[in-house]
C-alpha cells in the first residue's frame, strides 16, 4: 500500500490519534499509515516534541522481520 504527499506534509493534513504516558508520546496518522513514538517536554505550557522518530506502514509490511518483532514484542509485553 503506498501513500503519496506531494504537497503538504501529513501531519499538517491530518489530525492523529494520540495518547501520552509519562514518558512517551505517540501520534498515529491512519491515512499516512504513520505511527510516531516521541520523547517529550513542557515548555511555557505546552509539550513539545522531541527526539520523534517514524514507523512507517510500507515499510514494514514489506520486511516481515520488522513486522514480527514488533508484534513480539508486543505480545510479551501485555
Amino acid at each position: 500500500m503506498t501513500r503519496n504527499y506531494r504537497n503538504k506534509p501529513y501531519w499538517e493534513l491530518e489530525k492523529p490519534q494520540e495518547v501520552k504516558t509519562d514518558k512517551i508520546w505517540l501520534s498515529y496518522y491512519p491515512a499516512a499509515g504513520k505511527l510516531q513514538i516521541a520523547t517529550y517536554f513542557a515548555k511555557d505550557g505546552q509539550d513539545i516534541k522531541a527526539k520523534v522518530v517514524t514507523l512507517d506502514q510500507e515499510d514494514i509490511c514489506l520486511h516481515s522481520e520488522a513486522r514480527a518483532l514488533i508484534l513480539s514484542i508486543l505480545k510479551e509485553w501485555q
